[in-house]
């Protein structure tokens, strides 16, 4: 079972994606420092997510 740390940064992640997904499908939908923020935010949530699930 994850702890209810990495399960909140894996629900954000997940939201996150979804949003990005969301926005590259319909371009012009968002501006590209929203996308921009959006993609260079993945990442640092993908490390929470492992970080916080190593514990």
């Amino acid at each position: 079972m994850l702890p209810a740390m990495s399960a909140l940064y894996l629900l954000l992640t997940l939201a996150v994606a979804a949003l990005l997904l969301l926005f590259l499908l319909r371009p012009g939908a968002a501006r590209a420092g929203t996308v921009w923020a959006c993609a260079a935010l993945l990442p640092l949530l993908a490390a929470m997510v492992v970080a916080l699930g190593r514990q």
